[in-house]
């Protein structure tokens, strides 16, 4: 599904645990594209195919797979990183993510290419799109979000989502980590709000007042 300019967002609709993947097409200097958190390959519980689903919805929109070439993960969780290590092999895509998650996914089998460090990631020709790489933990210790400032769009990964929050009960969470990490986005100007899973809603909330009333519920009734 197609946001705006060139950003797609692809909302999980499977009935097993799995995220949610946002593509930037053409984003890289070749033309390749960038893509966020490509979830599992195969989910744990009912077996169901993630990473074929989501090259299938990406297709519909005329976007090939294998043009993927760069993976940005927000965090390690298999639930967000497993795809990363297939799509690594096959498309030879670089994989990012934050030095200490980087470290998580080593232990779990993966390999990243690039640490991300908080500030400005400049993709393109003449870094055309810049995002800002945002540390934001809590959910897991070294996760990051991303913001584009340009069309004010968020992606939260498990740190906010609709009406609710990511766990702290994981290793390495925090609820008052967390709880600093959402009142820091909740400051952002942000008009689409990309969530890392749809519970209970797609998890894609737009317009500004949206996200503002979604910040508002999460600071009244979560982080008292």
């Amino acid at each position: 599904m197609k946001l705006v300019d060139n950003l797609y967002a692809y909302v999980w609709s499977g009935e097993d645990n799995n995220c949610n993947s946002y593509l930037f097409a053409g984003a890289l200097k070749d033309g390749g594209h960038v893509l966020i958190d490509p979830g599992h390959i195969t989910t744990p519980m009912y077996r169901q195919p993630g990473w074929e689903r989501l090259v299938q919805e990406m297709a519909r929109d005329g976007l090939d797979a294998a043009a993927v070439g760069l993976v940005i993960l927000t965090h390690a969780h298999a639930d967000h990183s497993e795809a990363a290590g297939l799509i690594r092999k096959e498309h030879r895509a670089l994989v990012a993510a934050s030095e200490i998650e980087s470290r998580m996914y080593q232990r779990m089998g993966g390999a990243t290419d690039v640490y991300l460090e908080e500030g400005e990631l400049l993709l393109g020709q003449n870094g055309r799109m810049k995002l800002d790489v945002l540390l934001s933990p809590g959910h897991s210790p070294g996760h990051i979000t991303i913001y584009w400032p340009e069309q004010k769009v968020l992606i939260t990964g498990d740190v906010v989502f609709f009406r609710s929050t990511g766990r702290v009960d994981l290793p390495g969470g925090s609820a008052a980590v967390l709880k600093q990490s959402i009142e820091r986005l909740s400051e952002l100007d942000v008009e689409y709000l990309l969530c890392g899973h749809p519970y209970g809603h797609p998890g894609v909330i737009e317009g500004r007042d949206a996200v503002r009333q979604n910040f508002d519920f999460i600071k009244t009734n979560i982080l008292r």
